[in-house]
Order: C-alpha cells, then structure tokens, then sequence
C-alpha cells in the first residue's frame, strides 16, 4: 500500500473517531475523564503506527547513508512494500555499484602503485608550495633518502639548486643532482601541472649520458679516423660513409651512400668481394685482405681491409662494417725493399769482392808518402798514418786525441775554426799551402787537400786532411818570386796603398809572375788598364761579369777562387759610397783569414778617394801590409826584359827574340835595343841553339835577380 493511502486512511479514521466522540460528548453534555483517556489513546496508536510505517525506513536509510560517507558500504532491508521499499533497493544497488567501483580503483591503484615502483624512474609531486606531497619509494635509490625524511619538505630543500623556474615552464630540463653520499648524479625531469599539483618523473640519465660520451667518442673516431670505414646494409650496400673513406677515394658521403660496395671493385674482383661477404657472415669478421679499389679519379689503390658482420640484440644480421687502410705506399715500399734487398745481396758480393781492394787500400793510406790524418769537430785527430809520424814527430798513440792546435803555428791557430766553417758553407775538397808545427818545434811549409767526413745522415762529423811536405818548392818559389817581383809582396798578405796607379802596378807585375788576377772595381778595364778577362765591374744590377757592392757576395767571389796563386785588386771608393766602413772592414778581416789561413794568394786593397778618415786609415793600415818597391839600377823595361829571360830559364827553356817581340808586344829593333843593352852590361849571353839564337842570364845577371 501507498503511503499516501496510508496517511488517507488513518485522517479518515481519526475523523471518524473524532466525529463519534464530538456526537457522544454532545449528547452527554460533559466531558468525561475517559475522553483524554481516549484520546491520549489515539495520538499514541497514530505516532506508533507513523514511526513504524515511516520513520523506522528513514532511520535505516540514514545510518545506511552516514556508513557509506564513511566508506562503510552495506545493505538495508526494508520490506515496507511501499517507496521506502524501492528507495531501500536503489541504495543497495549503488552499494553494489560502489564496492565493484572501490574494488577496480583498489586494483587498478595496486597496479599503478605496483607499476611506479617498479619503473626506472623516481614520481614525485609538488603542492603550490614546491612542497613534496608525494614520492615512489625510488626517492631512496635516487637521493638515498626515505619517503618520509622528504615528504612535506621543498623541493629545493632536497635538491641543492633545484630550477623552481621550470616547473612553471611546465617543460623538460636535465640536472646535476648531489645525493645524501655527495654523489654526483645527472637526471632528466619531466614535469605536468594539473591543478594545484606538479606531477614530476625523474629519470637518472647517467647510462645515457654515458653512451652518448661513448657515440660522441666513436662517432669522433669514425669521422676522424685516416682510415676509411663503411658501413653496409644486408644487401652490401653504403649506408654510412666516413671522412677517411672520403680523403681515400675522393667521393662524398652523398656520392657514396647508396651505393653496392662494389663500385670502388674492379669487375674481376666482385666474385671475390661476394665470398668474402660469405665469409664474414659465417665466422664473424674476414681480415687482412688485400684488394684494389678505385678512387674518383680513377686512381688505383691498394687497400687492407677488414669485414665484420653486425648484429641487433636478438642476434639478427642487420649489415657489415668494412675498415680499410691504404697500404699502397707500403706496398711499394715492399716492392723497393724487395729490390733493396736483390741490391744489397748484389752489393754484398761486389763487397766481397772489393773487401781485398779496401785491405789494398788502407794499407796505401798508412804507407803514403803523404801525411793522412783526421779531425772531428772539436779539433781532435782521430787517426793518423805513418807517414805523418814521420812528417811531424808524434807517434800514432800520441796523436789519437791529441787537439790539432799543436800542428799549427801562433799565426794560424784559428785554421781548423776557418776550415769547419768552410765546409760547414758548402765547400768540398780545399787546398791549399800552409803551415805545420812539428814536435821539435820546426815549421814545414805543406800543401794540404782537406775534405768533409760526414756520417750516415749527411751531416758533417770532421774532415781528413792529406798534407805534403813542399818546403824545398814553397822556399825555390818564395827566392824565384823574391827576384823576379818588382815589389816587395808576400803570398798569403792583404796589401793596402792609396795610390790606384801602384796597385795596379804590383796586379800587372805578379801576373807576370804567373799569378791569375782579378780587379774588382767600378772603374773601367781600359781605364785601369787591365785585361777585360781579369776584370770584375761592380754594379748594383747583376749582369755579365758584375758583382754587386755587397761585403758578403764580394767575400764568396774571392773566397770561390780556386788555386792559390791569385792577386786580387779590390778597390774601396765605390764600395765606401754604398757599405758602411765597419762593414767594410770587416769584409776586410775576413779577408785577412783567408788569405793568410789558405795562402791563397795577394789581396791589394786601394783607395785613392780621400773618403777615407784618419782613423779610418790607421785602422786599415793596422791590417794591412804597405807596398813597397824594389831597389833596381835598371830601367823599368830593361828590368823586366831580364825578369822574362830569368823565369824561362828556371823551367830550362831559353828564349829567342822572337819570343822577346811576341811576349812584349815589340818590333825586332826595340828587342836587339834592349838585348844589346843587357849584353853591354854582362847580364845576359846570347847562344846559338841550331839555327836559332837564344837568351841566358849570366852569372852576373842571375847574381842581379837574387839581390833585388
């Protein structure tokens, strides 16, 4: 029944009642104890009968409804068979509802809770406070913290420099974070707002950021690498192509990739090339194959390559790394070694063959009638042959270590400095006449060859020296030169005169001598009077027979004269206009050495300018000698007439007037003029050789030519 008709029901009745009883108090006309009595009756039955129909189900309902809030979910029975009925059977199916909806979420947060701690990774989240609300139990493999020593604290409390800023960017970001054991660690933090809370996963990103050292390191490795590495596709094809393989063969990585490998092969080596790609697949790696590849150019290279299979994780073939090494230098380094050593086998037996001849040979430089020896670069002798322990007195064991100073006079101590410098500027094989000390303390005059030693590296380590005794020549040509010279000079001396005329005198009068002369001058040959061919013009522009007016250019024309009977006029007027004097007197001291050092010959120094200061005159004239004449009582051209006659006859020749006419350049009468003037004075015979007459000093001339 319906509540409705319940309330209908009993309104009626409690009018009907009270209706009975209104006509039954009327009819009495009084009120009777019983009437409260009943009605007290009445108001109880309707309040009875009220709770038990309606307010019983509403209490139930309401405890049912309070549990619930409170998470207690049960059933209420209620059999009223009216609403309170049906509004008993809704709730108990939204119970059902709700423990079925509780126990998914139960689940489904098990799962979750089960899944956040399982992840590589720690979730926390932040209020509006940047406080942690909540964190997965990781915090503790991650910070070495628990979740309570971090739960309700901020951020940045427990991670030092936390960037707050990010959070509001709402974005991913990477941070170095310190742990409780002062750990380094780098994660990446991904954050999500929602609402009033900051969702955050961390993720240690260590490993990762170690392998991408180990890429970088690789991927370094592989573009820098000088030998080519190509990487391959199942199907042999160039899936990557590195610097190396471009320096190789000249192709892009743009131009290569894409392509079989076997376009760098020529045709006949690609049934090769499938074998080996066969090869590496069943052991793994094929290596130390030697192949020629192409290059862009159509160059041919010859490589040592190495294949090796790669593999995924599950162990399928996914291509092929090819590493090669251009050995095509190496190979012909082979080849040259190969013939090096077909050579040196060849060598080997001609050293066999030569080895008496070097036995031969060594004994003819120990028995030489030179004097052989040898200096290293601090002026030690290192070997030494009989003949220079006769020559100079030291036996063989007392020379070996000996300093080479001692075989030299006090006026040419500076020789061994003066030669290493020589070789050490180019100079080969010198020679020349100088001086040696023997043990007794007697100075020999010798003729000495010095050549460079140098060690496997082409780099000079000493120099030999072969010395001839010729002071019996050297003193026959000093007395010859000493009578037949006008003019007081000296082989090995640097002359200075300020009078050109004089100069030139003394050039013309030792060409005469047999020495080779040079003038190096601005002044014109026909000017000097000179030969063109023993002129030099100094020019500032190269060209001919022109030197420039430089010191040192001047010293290597004199210096490169070979021989060491040469006269050289070098004339300082123009070289003073151009040089500086200290230049120019140092030029002058090098000079000097080499001069005196070598006995190369005669340096005449002139200048007649006036350019010159007194001081700058002493100086000269303190390195230099002075010219000076001889004492003749004879006619300049008499006295050379019987200079001529003089040096035939010391070769043994005897001259004719025709040789008189030829080498004078005179007519026959001026010659029997000056032959009948030589013969009044008893200087000079004439003697009938054949049918020639021919010229000879007397004793009387020859005794003239050895007092000049």
């Amino acid at each position: 029944m319906r509540i409705f008709a319940k309330f209908v029901i009993l309104s009626f009745l409690i009018s009907a009642i009270s209706l009975v009883l209104g006509v039954s108090v009327i009819e009495v006309s009084g009120v009777d104890v019983s009437y409260f009595a009943y009605i007290a009756v009445v108001i109880l039955s309707v309040a009875l009968f009220a709770a038990g129909s309606i307010l019983e189900p509403i209490e139930k309902l309401k405890e049912a409804f309070e549990k619930a809030v409170k998470g207690e979910l049960e059933t209420v029975e209620i059999h009223t068979g009216d609403e309170f009925e049906e509004l008993a059977s809704a709730f108990n199916w939204m119970v059902g509802e709700l423990k079925r909806e509780r126990d998914a979420l139960k689940e489904s947060e098990e799962r979750f809770r089960s899944v956040v701690e399982e992840i590589d990774g720690w979730v926390f989240e932040l209020d509006r406070e940047y406080r942690i609300v909540y964190t997965s139990p990781k915090v503790k493999e991650y910070l070495g913290y628990s979740e309570g020593e971090v739960l309700g604290r901020r951020v940045d409390e427990v991670i030092d420099n936390f960037p707050i800023d990010k959070l509001v960017e709402n974005k991913k970001f990477e941070i170095e974070v310190v742990t409780e054991r002062k750990k380094i660690r780098p994660f990446e933090i991904t954050v999500t707002a929602s609402g009033d809370i900051y969702r955050c996963f961390a993720r240690n990103i260590g490993h990762r950021k170690r392998i991408e050292r180990e890429l970088a390191f690789f991927r370094g490795i592989l573009e820098h690498s000088v030998d080519a590495i190509v990487i391959l596709d199942i199907d042999s094809r160039i899936v990557a192509w590195n610097r190396g393989a471009e320096m190789m063969f000249g192709y892009t990585a743009e131009e290569a990739i894409g392509k079989p490998i076997t376009f760098l092969l020529p045709e006949n080596q690609w049934e090769q090339c499938r074998e080996n790609f066969r090869r590496a697949v069943l052991e793994g790696h094929v290596k130390d194959i030697e192949s020629v590849r192409y290059t862009k150019r159509g160059d041919t290279v010859i490589v040592d390559q190495t294949l090796t299979s790669i593999y995924d994780s599950s162990g399928e073939l996914v291509g092929f790394v090819a590493i090669m090494r251009d050995i095509t230098k190496r190979k012909k380094t082979e080849i040259e070694l190969k013939n090096m050593c077909e050579e040196l086998e060849r060598r080997t037996r001609e050293i066999l063959e030569v080895q008496k001849e070097l036995y031969h040979l060594a004994s003819i430089v120990e028995n030489s009638n030179d004097a052989i020896y040898s200096v290293d670069l601090d002026g030690k002798i290192t070997s030494w042959n009989k003949t220079a322990e006769k020559m100079f007195g030291w036996s063989k064991e007392e020379a070996i270590g000996m300093d080479s100073s001692k075989l030299l006079p006090d006026e040419i101590k500076n020789e061994t400095e003066f030669i290493l410098r020589r070789l050490r500027e180019g100079s080969r094989d010198l020679r020349f006449e100088t001086r040696r000390l023997t043990k007794s303390g007697d100075v020999a005059d010798v003729e000495i060859t010095i050549s460079p030693l140098l060690d496997e590296s082409g780099e000079l380590r000493g120099f030999s020296v072969i010395s001839r005794d010729i002071s019996l020549k050297m003193e026959a040509e000093r007395e010859a030169e000493r009578r037949m010279l006008k003019y007081d000079v000296e082989r090995g001396r640097v002359y200075f005169t300020d009078n050109f005329d004089i100069a030139v005198d003394v050039l013309n009068d030792l060409i005469k001598c047999g020495y080779d002369g040079k003038v190096i001058s601005r002044r014109y040959p026909e000017v000097i009077g000179v030969c063109g061919e023993n002129h030099l013009m100094m020019a500032s522009r190269r060209k001919g027979k022109t030197v420039e007016p430089d010191p040192e250019k001047i010293y290597r024309e004199i210096a490169n004269m070979s021989g060491w009977k040469n006269v050289v006029l070098l004339d300082l007027d123009y070289l003073l206009v151009k040089k500086s004097f200290e230049e120019i007197y140092e030029l002058l001291q090098k000079l000097k050495d080499l001069f005196f050092v070598l006995s190369k010959g005669v340096l005449i120094v002139a200048s007649d300018s006036g350019m010159l200061s007194e001081r700058e005159l002493t100086l000269l004239k303190m390195e230099c000698g002075i010219i000076r004449s001889k004492d003749v009582d004879l006619p300049d051209e008499m006295y050379e007439l019987l200079r001529f006659i003089y040096s035939r006859n010391r070769v043994g020749e005897r001259p004719s007037i025709k040789d008189i006419m030829s080498n004078f350049n005179i007519t026959r009468n001026t010659a029997k003029k000056r032959i009948g003037y030589l013969a009044d004075r008893g200087l000079i015979k004439m003697i009938k050789d054949g049918r020639m007459k021919v010229l000879e000093l007397t004793e009387e001339g020859r005794e003239v030519m050895r007092t000049v």
